[in-house]
């Protein structure tokens, strides 16, 4: 079950494997997030500092004052160039060890952020609800591993998860950038999966994203779920992985052999092919493709001038005694 007993650095801390810490073995290599795990960002970054602000403004603001503080721009008259003002915020610091400071700039920004995200009506709907937990820390296995996550917002009832994201770009593109470049499909599946793991039943997970400048539009957006399941495969992988280097301490690089590298098709996936060669792979006409789209109702995806479709959702439909060309 999720738990509201957990603070945030205690589960970062621990030793489960984590959606973000899982994603890392599937973009990149085990040496990298062995690296990762040695040399941790610093929890005082600031991006991670106005991310947690925000986060918190939003989703628990009454927990607002106890982790987050204005830091002042003079003490006793010295500027924060000074050693005497150095000094003072230094001890500042040490008698509240728990606590992260902001510029005032930085504050006032995530309070902008965090009263947009408020009026947005999946908030207005969810944030208030008995049965939503706000970030409930829950562990599950999966293919030999332990893991963890912690969604932002979770509605027992209708099964809703909310995960609220800071972006420079909120339109479709920008933020499909996003997806794609920080594997926000593969939190998806990882987050759902978990979810299930641990006796719940998540119907959709919904990312409620907020600019970074004014006039700080949200926006929202769910995942295809095609995606979706296929990054599920990839998280079972990562998971063999994980428990595989934790077993033997072996963190494996790139590798040495020498690697093919291809530069055919510029989509963003390569089992999409566009409408030409739809007709020259399955030896069809250009109508009989159409068709097909618009009986199945067949999903199509626009790269640069090139509309695609899946070529295994099209050959789903496709009768072996149909006519071709």
């Amino acid at each position: 079950m999720l738990r509201t007993d957990i603070s945030n650095s205690a589960y970062h801390g621990s030793g489960e494997l984590s959606r973000s810490m899982a994603w890392q073995l599937v973009k990149s290599c085990p040496a990298k997030l062995w690296h990762q795990m040695q040399n941790p960002t610093p929890s005082d970054a600031p991006h991670f500092v106005v991310g947690g602000c925000t986060h918190t403004a939003t989703l628990e603001p009454h927990k607002l004052d106890e982790e987050y503080a204005v830091k002042p721009n003079s003490i006793d008259g010295n500027s924060s160039r000074t050693n005497a003002y150095k000094a003072v915020f230094e001890e500042m610091q040490k008698n509240e060890p728990d606590k992260r400071w902001l510029t005032k700039s930085d504050y006032e920004t995530c309070m902008r952020m965090a009263d947009s995200a408020r009026e947005h009506p999946l908030l207005q709907t969810y944030l208030h609800d008995p049965d939503t937990i706000i970030e409930g820390t829950g562990y599950f296995g999966y293919e030999g591993a332990e893991c963890q996550i912690r969604p932002d917002l979770f509605n027992t009832r209708s099964g809703v998860v909310i995960d609220l994201k800071t972006t420079q770009e909120g339109d479709p593109k920008g933020f499909g950038y996003s997806v794609r470049k920080y594997g926000y499909d593969f939190q998806t599946a990882f987050y759902m999966e978990g979810l299930r793991r641990m006796g719940y039943n998540p119907t959709q997970f919904i990312y409620l994203c907020v600019e970074k400048s004014a006039p700080y539009l949200t926006s929202a957006y769910e995942i295809d779920l095609t995606q979706v399941s296929r990054m599920k495969v990839k998280m079972g992988e990562a998971c063999k992985t994980w428990v595989k280097c934790m077993e033997s301490g072996v963190w494996p690089g790139y590798g040495d052999h020498v690697q093919t590298l291809s530069f055919g098709r510029k989509t963003a996936d390569s089992n999409r092919l566009s409408i030409k060669e739809l007709t020259e792979y399955f030896n069809v006409s250009r109508s009989f493709v159409y068709n097909k789209i618009r009986d199945f109702d067949l999903k199509t995806e626009v790269y640069g001038r090139r509309r695609t479709v899946d070529m295994s959702e099209f050959a789903n439909t496709l009768n072996p005694k149909e006519d071709k060309k």
